[in-house]
């Protein structure tokens, strides 16, 4: 019979809650990861699945240095999972034909890119009168692939999934955590990590509504039939193109908010689908071979919220990565469970605080 007692509860199986669990059960703390659905189903299977944030330079400085540092950790990721599913990174490199916004030179950005560590050339072209921005190191991961390596990694380091098991509430005892409510029964444990995503807020008591929210983002792929395939990373007015090993091509990605709602929009499709015919006319007459939605946490100031609850001892919250969560996701994991073991962290933490939303 499972157990109904952990040293850790992480909620929420997607990239945030596998690789936090991961490593928290590397400090040896038994751990238990649950999901409301199937591990890996929601925002993390969703997304193209590029290892670097879109635009970079235009995200507040605590989400570029997080998503900077989950880059540089993906290969040793990686090369550390039990599972024979290859997740296919790809250093690809990728190509901006529009780097240069409102505001912005070319000086800011290649500064901004510096200090992030994020390599960077510029190339002219004759479609803009700015130079294309070449990121040569930027790798892209089939989502799916992942997800799948991880949860065999979970398996085979007996950490104990519980898939169809959604988390109600968390359980309070003297003004600590105790475990938490679920479909299955109450869980305990001397400390809780919410890891839910989109659905996150309603797990963490004392955050103001509005602070956690869904952002859908559509995404269609498709089958070319050109001998020479696509071989890198291409993206302009917020559109983008991935290529796969496979020769096919994943095309992204909208921004919209509509509460919890995944439906695929034929207008929004038609939109992607112009603007990626338009920047790789090959995909002319190539096959759409699915269309699909998801939900990114976002969260009020554009900043994950990851640390200990201000006035809940023991409740903890890695979350809100928005469009960055997959690139982040090493670098949160590893941030979190050295901040849970009272280690020193290599990242400043207080940037992330839940302090900042939530009044003690």
């Amino acid at each position: 019979m499972s157990s109904t007692r952990f040293d850790i509860i992480v909620v929420g199986a997607g990239i945030a809650g596998l690789t936090s669990a991961l490593a928290l059960q590397r400090d040896g703390a038994s751990v238990a990861v649950l999901d409301r659905h199937r591990a890996g189903t929601e925002a993390s299977w969703a997304g193209g699945g590029i290892l670097c944030p879109l635009y970079a330079w235009r995200y507040p400085q605590p989400v570029l240095a997080l998503a900077a540092d989950g880059m540089r950790r993906y290969a040793d990721l990686l090369a550390s999972l039990d599972s024979n599913v290859d997740p296919e990174r790809w250093v690809t490199g990728m190509e901006i034909l529009d780097p240069v916004g409102e505001g912005e030179s070319i000086e800011s950005i290649s500064v901004t890119l510096a200090s992030a560590g994020i390599a960077h050339q510029w190339r002219p072209q004759g479609k803009h009168d700015d130079d294309a921005l070449w990121l040569p190191e930027v790798a892209n991961v089939r989502n799916p692939y992942l997800l799948d390596a991880l949860v065999d990694t979970l398996i085979a380091r007996d950490i104990e999934l519980r898939e169809q098991c959604a988390a109600d509430k968390v359980l309070l005892s003297e003004g600590r955590v105790s475990g938490v409510s679920t479909s299955e029964g109450d869980l305990h444990a001397d400390r809780v990590v919410i890891t839910a995503g989109a659905w996150s807020e309603a797990l963490i008591p004392g955050l103001p509504a509005g602070s956690l929210f869904p952002v859908r983002g559509q995404m269609l792929r498709l089958e070319p039939r050109s001998e020479n395939g696509l071989d890198r990373i291409l993206m302009e007015n917020g559109v983008y193109l991935i290529p796969r090993r496979d020769g096919s091509v994943v095309v992204g990605s909208t921004v919209e908010y509509a509460g919890f709602d995944k439906t695929v929009d034929a207008e929004a499709q038609a939109r992607l689908h112009t603007h990626a015919c338009r920047l790789w006319p090959q995909l002319a007459g190539a096959r759409i071979t699915h269309r699909w939605a998801g939900l990114r946490p976002g969260s009020s100031d554009e900043i994950p919220l990851l640390g200990e609850h201000p006035s809940i001892a023991g409740l903890w919250v890695n979350t809100g990565g928005f469009r960055n969560g997959l690139a982040m996701a090493p670098a949160t994991a590893e941030l979190l469970a050295h901040r849970m073991a009272g280690r020193p962290t290599s990242m400043d933490p207080a940037p992330y605080r839940l302090e900042r939303l939530i009044e003690s």
